[in-house]
């Protein structure tokens, strides 16, 4: 499979150990950092679990709909593939994941390829449930447009949970304190995850703003 390109990480997540059979229980990185593709464990809590490894063919978001990332790639229009790594044995974890729990690749097509960690996934989505919403939309923006900036891909990924209900007041904070807890980021990333996160809701209210306009339902 081809490979995008990824710029490296500033911010290493804690890291899956090399010697073990497993992953070690209650193993949970403290910070996230998408960086080109990849997105860092968050508050992911990695136990020991034996996953069948049946294909899935949708992202089953915290509501309970299924959502496909529909792209567009020279003429042809179609979802984007969806690859779950399922592994008994941390060494059997999909290595394009790197530390990441998801990650946009393209196939020797060039089509778009979503890799995401089913094992994580399913030991986390109680409790992460609005991130790994954003994690799939922030992904599914990488896999539409590949030359997408980290700012963008989290503004579209914002903008499309509010356009399914699935953001609210609680769930923003959720995702907006995995992000501040980022110490270190390239400076077109904000610098650190407070400016990460500040340029990523000035990009939300701006096109928020630009919607308004268009529609005459601008705020007085």
């Amino acid at each position: 499979m081809a490979k995008t390109h990824v710029e490296p990480a500033t911010l290493a997540a804690t890291p899956f150990p090399s010697n073990n059979s497993s992953p070690v229980p209650g193993l949970i990185p403290q910070a996230v950092v998408r960086i080109r593709g990849s997105w860092l464990g968050l508050g992911v809590l990695m136990l020991v679990t034996l996953l069948l490894a049946s294909p899935v063919r949708a992202f089953t978001l915290s509501d309970g709909t299924e959502a496909s990332c529909q792209v567009s790639r020279d003429g042809r229009t179609g979802n984007a593939t969806e690859r779950w790594s399922n592994y008994q044995n941390v060494n059997d974890r999909d290595p394009e994941l790197g530390k990441a729990v998801a990650v946009v690749r393209r196939d020797e097509q060039g089509w778009p390829v979503i890799i995401l960690d089913a094992v994580a996934y399913k030991q986390s989505k109680a409790v992460m449930a609005a991130m790994w919403d954003f994690i799939f939309f922030h992904e599914c923006a990488h896999a539409r447009e590949p030359a997408m900036t980290e700012i963008d891909a989290n503004c579209d990924a914002y903008i499309a949970m509010q356009a399914r209900g699935l953001m609210n007041p609680i769930r923003s904070k959720d995702i907006e304190a995995a992000h501040l807890r980022i110490m270190n980021l390239p400076d077109e990333y904000g610098g650190n995850g407070i400016g990460f996160w500040r340029l990523t809701m000035e990009c939300v209210d701006r096109r928020t703003a630009s919607a308004a306009l268009t529609t005459g339902t601008s705020k007085p």
